[in-house]
């Protein structure tokens, strides 16, 4: 379990780190480049968007499932370039088409042209081969200066609203060159490039089966705002989209746990380690409900103070729109367990894609009607339902593999305590009348006491297993200096 953690712990910085670059930079990029390209940027990255979802093809999560499952070290090789060969077929489909795109298109071209590196780095990507070898550690450094050095890109040579194209070329140019570093390793260990093509033909079908969920996940990601903005006005998406960004700031706590646990559990599930592979699933049902739970019910209560705080008054609508969002933290991270870490893993992976289907389908249908009633909180109300759906759906499909009894029992104490954390922070804003911030800050530390203090008060195995780690590596440390 001790590299599952440390895994878990270099995804989630890593993936920290992708969120909180665009906090540093972006009150800087929108005072340089002024709001319409800034505007522009997003219209342009929304476009792009939908031919990453195509280029991706799936390939993350099918080809991190295979490389798990590979015994032998001498096979990893041939199984790697047998994945590759149909990346990389599909994602230049996926870039030549793009290139048709860009030269028929007259708005915007140079942006569309610099955004080829964006296109060109999914046909390069190769992460998946590293979380299915449970060996992200290096990756993820390599990924981190590349990260940071994007930043310090855009505080040194975006100087004006001239430099809108320095700006794409920079995000573009960086996300290339992540990935190209993660090929070096792999070129000073392999000699060659080996490829079965009758692997590769095997391939094809389950990949493509896979690459429908991502791009399903384009209607409530993509498509629906785009409808909330031809129904409403550009304001109700921005009140939207702000209240989006920030639930989305938590969603890595979950997602980085698939990431790590996902191979792990393909290795216990295909060795026929049946206890394994259930202690693996519960630890994960009980983490996603020991870090989101409290995350939701925390959100809903300092949003009224937060939302203004931090993006100003002009946004009071973007309130009701992350407390509506905010229960989908935990409906993803148990969609995670469900559609990733089981359906994915034991090879239902057509399940997982109708799953998304018809939850993206219905999210849809939803959001037409919901924004005629509702404007924004509409499409705040038909996300949640995608991924509560989703979340259903996925279970149902997964249903022989868990207990729901089982599952409820690992989960009814972080409900509760996270209740109760929910009603001390209400109750911290009902009585102090200080600044904003005062107030967030005693609602943060109250509620975190009171919710954390319930669960050590019952003995919950997550806290007293962390408790343990800390006062073992106390000792060691202690040992080596005497």
């Amino acid at each position: 379990m001790k590299k599952v953690t440390t895994n878990y712990i270099f995804v989630l910085l890593y993936q920290l780190l992708i969120i909180i670059t665009p906090i540093f930079t972006m009150p800087y990029v929108i005072r340089v480049l002024m709001p319409e390209n800034v505007g522009v940027e997003a219209y342009v990255s929304s476009i792009v968007q939908i031919f990453t979802a195509f280029a991706a093809l799936g390939m993350g999560d099918y080809g991190r499932k295979v490389i798990a499952s590979v015994k032998r070290e001498q096979d990893l090789k041939v199984e790697f370039y047998s994945l590759y060969v149909v990346q990389s077929f599909f994602s230049v489909i996926v870039l030549l088409i793009y290139l048709i795109f860009t030269f028929h298109t007259k708005q915007y071209q140079m942006l569309f042209l610099i955004n080829i590196l964006t296109i060109l780095s999914y046909v390069f990507d190769i992460t998946w081969f590293y979380t299915g070898q449970e060996n992200m550690k290096n990756i993820m450094i390599r990924n981190m200066v590349v990260r940071l050095g994007s930043m310090i890109g855009i505080f040194s040579f975006v100087k004006g609203a001239d430099d809108l194209a320095i700006y794409v070329w920079i995000n573009a140019a960086t996300l290339l060159l992540g990935q190209l570093v993660t090929w070096l390793p792999l070129l000073r260990k392999w000699k060659g490039f080996e490829v079965r093509w009758e692997k590769a033909k095997r391939h094809v079908i389950p990949v493509m089966t896979v690459a429908i969920v991502p791009i399903i996940t384009l209607i409530p990601l993509a498509l629906n705002k785009v409808i909330l903005g031809n129904m409403t006005t550009a304001m109700d998406v921005g009140f939207y989209n702000q209240a989006f960004k920030l639930m989305t700031l938590f969603v890595v706590f979950v997602t980085a746990l698939s990431t790590v646990m996902s191979p792990r559990m393909v290795k216990q599930y295909n060795g026929a380690k049946k206890e394994d592979f259930e202690r693996s699933m519960y630890f994960s049902f009980r983490y996603v409900a020991l870090s989101t739970l409290p995350l939701v019910t925390g959100l809903i209560a300092i949003a009224p103070l937060f939302i203004p705080l931090f993006l100003g008054s002009a946004f009071q609508s973007s309130v009701l729109n992350l407390q509506i969002l905010a229960p989908s933290l935990f409906f993803s991270g148990l969609a995670g367990i469900f559609g990733l870490q089981i359906l994915v893993t034991t090879g239902k992976n057509k399940s997982y894609a109708f799953s998304v289907l018809i939850a993206a389908v219905i999210s849809l249908g939803t959001n037409i009607v919901f924004i005629r009633w509702w404007g924004s909180y509409g499409t705040a109300v038909s996300y949640t339902i995608f991924m509560t759906m989703t979340c259903l759906l996925q279970a149902y499909f997964a249903r022989k593999y868990f207990s729901i009894k089982k599952m409820i029992q690992q989960i009814a104490p972080y409900v509760a305590a996270s209740l109760i954390a929910f009603a001390a922070e209400k109750g911290i804003a009902y009585v102090l009348n200080g600044h904003a911030v005062t107030v967030i800050a005693a609602q943060v530390f109250v509620g975190g006491i009171v919710y954390f203090g319930i669960l050590l008060l019952f003995r919950d195995p997550l806290l007293l297993k962390v408790g343990q780690i800390i006062q073992s590596k106390i000792v060691r440390k202690k040992q080596a200096e005497r």
